[in-house]
Parts: structure tokens; C-alpha cells; sequence
């Protein structure tokens, strides 16, 4: 199976190459990897200690901060660098503010690559966020005696490592030493998959770690915060044009509701080209720009977010939040509006993210299909507000995780 698996990826790296030509993350990505060797020569190793954190895109790297910071916290010596496979990872990484020793895209998964990536690396541990168990890469850690520990795990039936025809990448799994899941069922799917118990922990989502220490460090907006004055707020957070076009319908089928709930709506979508931001001003043509200081006097209930690194502290803002990717089965973040009270709102293709059940389960979300649901959302989630923020905030509280010593000392 490996000398397969090897050619599948060679083949998919050409296409790869192929839809660069045309596809932006695409060549962000063939481009990124040619530079991966030149950045880890420039960063050789320089103490006695150095950890290797891999990440497929920004969402696990704020999974892996917290780790990162007990880390440095328990040894200040220790050098992090850290690999990605996404551009946005790449991209956005120092908006986190912390800045590891190097950074780098993560090579093709080939035998050649990854012993060629460990030698240069010299890592002393490399861990893992959330699913990302790459066979050559975890065989030439194997090699190299490397050890890999597997952290905020979260695994589900669907995945190629639970099939008849999985073995190969179950062998994979059983190279790691150690899993931190997320939930009872990835610790399930790994014992069914022939892991030790020994190896496996409850953990948890390391994520609730990583939103309510970026709220306790959120600064104000007076522009955000003048815009809502005395009035619920409803965020539109990482929308999509599903979302978009709910809250256009909400308005024009429900307008006494609108009137009556004296609602104001923030809208901060995922797409901020210009021709995206222009149809969504063609759809609200009254809504104010964020990165128009002159627009700002002019009084509206809507308000677009325009530009990048403000939606995370807008919450605090916030009444309600409904979040983008609900609709394509990629939803966005819940968890940073959770962490200031606010109900959450979300289309119905969430089955990869547990917490969106979890927290309709709690009756602390729900799920939106039409402008009817999201009416009587908004008009059961505004009733009693304050009270339900302290229930929320209170959840997240207890949701986040007691880092153990195995994953900070070696």
C-alpha cells in the first residue's frame, strides 16, 4: 500500500501544480513549499531543545497556542517552530502574537520529503493538531525515534482510518504515542482501531483555552460600540452569502419583528473582495462601511465589517451571533462569541464540529434553515438575554482544558 499511496500523491502534488495556474491557495501553496527547506536552513537549531507543532490551517494553530505557551512557560529555552498545510495558516499566523523560531508549509507526504523534513527540523517532539496523520510523515518519525503526540484529537466513523480498506492508515495512528481527544467517540474509534488505552486522554478542545484568553486581552472598538449604542446587536460572523441572503429575507418578510426587537445587525463576511462587497451593498444599500470614517455619522442598522482582525473583539458587542459555513458543512469559529455570552446561530451542516450540537443540546444555539427560523431564534435568544450570556460564558468557563505535564515536559 505505500508505493501506492506515495504515486496518488505524487499524482495529486501535479495536479496541484496544474491548478495553480489558476487557483490562488493553490499556487500560494506549491510556492510555499519550495521555500520550506531554504526557511528551516536559515532556522537551524540553536538549544537544546526545540518542538515541532504541524497544523493544518489557523484553526488548529489556536488549538496549538495554548500547548505552545505552557511549553515555553515550563522551559523559556525551548524552541517552537511550526509547519502548516493551508495558506490561511501561513497567511495569518502573527495575528495570533506570538511568532515561533521558523514557519513553513509542510511538504509533499513522500518517504524522501518527510526524512529529508525530520533531518532538517531537528525536532525533539512533534505534535499533532486534530486530525492531521500524514503515513510517511509519521513513518520516517517512527524512524528517526521521534516522538509524536497527537493533541485536541477529533476523529469520526466517516474517516478512511475506520474503513475495511483503512489499514494502511491505521498503522499510521498506531505510530503516535500519545492522543489527547476531544471527545468519547474519538476515544472509541481509536480503541476499535487497535490504539492502547494508555495512549489515549480525554482532553478536550484546547480551543476554549484560546477564546477566553484572547477575550480577556480584547481591546475596545468605539466605532463598533457607537454604532450599537443601547440596541441588541446581531453579528453575522464569517458570513457566507447563504447567511447574507436569511438576514436580507428576515428583514423583508419580518419587518414588525425587526421593528419591534429594534435590532441592529453587523455583518462580517468570510469574502472580502470587491465584488462580494459590492453585491452586499447591493443587497443592503443602506448599510454603513467600516472602513469609511465619513459614512460613519450617517445613522443605519446595518453595519459592514470590511476588513480583517476585528470580528474576534466585536463580539463583546454582540447579542446574538450568526455564524458563517453552516450551509457549506465548513462552519466557522463559534466558539470566539460563545466566549462573550452570545447565543449562536449556525446552518444545519455542522456534524464535523461536536461543540455546535453540545451547545444545542444545552439550549444555548440553534440551528437556522430559513428566515422563519432565524425570526424565532432571534425572538427566543433576545428575551431573556443577560440572563442566558451568564449561562454561556459560565459553559465556556468549564469547557476549557487542564494541560497535563506529558504534553509539556519531555
Amino acid at each position: 500500500m505505500g508505493p501506492l499511496y506515495t504515486f496518488f500523491i505524487n499524482i495529486y502534488n501535479l495536479l496541484l501544480k496544474f491548478a495553480s495556474l489558476w487557483h490562488p491557495k493553490a499556487k500560494l501553496l506549491i510556492a510555499g513549499r519550495k521555500q520550506t527547506f531554504e526557511i528551516l536552513s536559515k532556522h537551524p537549531k540553536t538549544t537544546h531543545k526545540r518542538y515541532w507543532f504541524h497544523c493544518a490551517s489557523l484553526g488548529e494553530y489556536d488549538m496549538a497556542l495554548p500547548v505552545i505557551e505552557a511549553c515555553i512557560a515550563a522551559d523559556p529555552r525551548v524552541e517552537i517552530v511550526v509547519s502548516f498545510y493551508s495558506p490561511s495558516g501561513m497567511q495569518h499566523f502573527h495575528k495570533r502574537g506570538f511568532v515561533p523560531h521558523a514557519v513553513f508549509y509542510l511538504p509533499a507526504d513522500t518517504p524522501f520529503q518527510m526524512q529529508r523534513l525530520l533531518s532538517a527540523v531537528q525536532a525533539d517532539r512533534l505534535y499533532l493538531l486534530k486530525y492531521e496523520f500524514w503515513p510517511q510523515l509519521l513513518a520516517a518519525a517512527q524512524r528517526s525515534k521521534l516522538q509524536v503526540l497527537s493533541v485536541s484529537t477529533l476523529l469520526r466513523p466517516s474517516q478512511v482510518y475506520f474503513k475495511w480498506y483503512g489499514g494502511y492508515f491505521r498503522k499510521a495512528l498506531q505510530r503516535v504515542s500519545y492522543f489527547g481527544v476531544q471527545n468519547e467517540q474519538s476515544k472509541n474509534l481509536l480503541l476499535k482501531a487497535g490504539i492502547g488505552p494508555e495512549k489515549i486522554e480525554l482532553l478536550g478542545d484546547l480551543r476554549f483555552n484560546r477564546v477566553l484568553k484572547a477575550k480577556a486581552t480584547a481591546q475596545p472598538n468605539a466605532i463598533i460600540a457607537g454604532f450599537k449604542g443601547s440596541d441588541p446587536l446581531l453579528i453575522l460572523g464569517s458570513s457566507w452569502p447563504a447567511e447574507e441572503k436569511i438576514l436580507f429575507d428576515f428583514m423583508e418578510n419580518h419587518k414588525e419583528i425587526w421593528t419591534k426587537l429594534k435590532l441592529k445587525v453587523l455583518i462580517a463576511p468570510h469574502d472580502l473582495s470587491a465584488s462580494h462587497l459590492a453585491k452586499l451593498f447591493h443587497l443592503f444599500p443602506e448599510a454603513l462601511r467600516y472602513s469609511n470614517p465619513d459614512q460613519q455619522s450617517k445613522t443605519s442598522d446595518i453595519f459592514i465589517l470590511d476588513t480583517i482582525g476585528h470580528l474576534s473583539a466585536a463580539y463583546q458587542y454582540g447579542s446574538v451571533a450568526f455564524i458563517g459555513g453552516g450551509f457549506s458543512g465548513s462552519l466557522h469559529n463559534i466558539l470566539e462569541p460563545a466566549a462573550y455570552g452570545l447565543p449562536v446561530l449556525f446552518g444545519p451542516k455542522h456534524e464535523k464540529f461536536p461543540e455546535a450540537q453540545q451547545f444545542i443540546d444545552l439550549g444555548l444555539a440553534s440551528q437556522i434553515v430559513s428566515s422563519a427560523s432565524l425570526n424565532e431564534a432571534l425572538q427566543f435568544f433576545l428575551k431573556d438575554n443577560q440572563q442566558l450570556k451568564g449561562q454561556i460564558e459560565s459553559q465556556v468557563f468549564k469547557m476549557q482544558v487542564k494541560i497535563p505535564n506529558k504534553l509539556v515536559l519531555s
